[in-house]
């Protein structure tokens, strides 16, 4: 999959931002922006069956893959939001589709909310307002017992098929990837900031992103993993409450890692999305 993608750069605020390409340059774009521990390339299953008539451009957000780290430490909504606006003046997109996953889904609806002239459809996968106080326990947890780093691949690979059970081994081995490097001493280390480790993490004040589902003015896909421990089913209704042109799908097999878990019924339902 990823054989298919071209690598590019870009300088957004001041840093030299990373992100993966598919398709024809002149179809409509389509932005896809990961989670908190992820990378570009965690979009290359729903690139493989898009690619074919959409513009797929996923970035390596701040601290992430091969974009810089932030060196004042700025890992905020308000940072990463700023990167977004940045990314789509400097490719000068006009219109596109939005698509994030977990972090990067709140920052896709704060940027829908923001500029909805500019989006034509959003997809959130697996995030809400309100995040399941079990899923963020076990985020913290996640985030507190990460190693610095690796001794071995080997190591790595063992670590991360813990951590994602449902994945791929195709999907695994990318991770491996961009997630990882071997340093100058022959560790392996993290290509992620060490700073979006932290175990204190602190979600966003929930009524910000409650008023902002109101201002979404394009068709809006929930894609909700069926055995999520994040987004919950009373979040769920009540976020179609707010957006104007919502629909809600469960994910069936899926956890919060709803494009690796069951990357083809995620696909259906995103391009159902796409060609209403």
């Amino acid at each position: 999959m990823s054989s298919q993608a071209t690598s590019r750069y870009a300088t957004i605020n001041g840093l030299r931002l990373h992100y993966v390409e598919w398709g024809d340059a002149q179809a409509t774009p389509m932005v896809c922006l990961h989670g908190l521990r992820a990378y570009g390339h965690w979009f290359d299953e729903l690139a493989a069956v898009v690619s074919d008539r959409y513009r797929v451009l996923a970035l390596d957000q701040r601290g992430r893959g091969e974009t810089d780290w932030a060196a004042d430490g700025d890992y905020t909504r308000e940072a990463y939001v700023s990167d977004v606006e940045a990314f789509v003046e400097t490719l000068q997109l006009d219109r596109f589709i939005l698509i994030g996953h977990s972090m990067g889904g709140l920052n896709a609806i704060h940027y829908a909310a923001r500029h909805p002239e500019r989006v034509l459809a959003l997809g959130i996968l697996d995030i809400g307002p309100e995040i399941d106080p079990a899923g963020m326990q076990r985020i913290r947890a996640e985030l507190g017992e990460t190693p610095a780093g690796f001794d071995s691949w080997q190591a790595a690979k063992a670590f991360l098929k813990i951590r994602h059970p449902k994945a791929s081994e195709e999907n695994r081995q990318t991770r491996l990837t961009w997630m990882l490097k071997e340093d100058a001493d022959g560790r392996i280390a993290w290509r992620i900031d060490q700073a979006i480790f932290d175990p204190n993490l602190k979600p966003d004040d929930p009524q910000q992103t409650w008023d902002l589902l109101s201002q979404i003015r394009c068709p809006t896909l929930i894609l909700r993993g069926g055995e999520s421990d994040v987004l919950s089913v009373d979040t769920c209704q009540k976020m179609l409450t707010r957006i104007p042109d919502g629909r809600w799908v469960d994910i069936p097999g899926a956890g919060h890692m709803v494009l690796e878990d069951n990357p083809e019924a995620c696909n259906a339902a995103l391009l159902d999305l796409f060609n209403r």
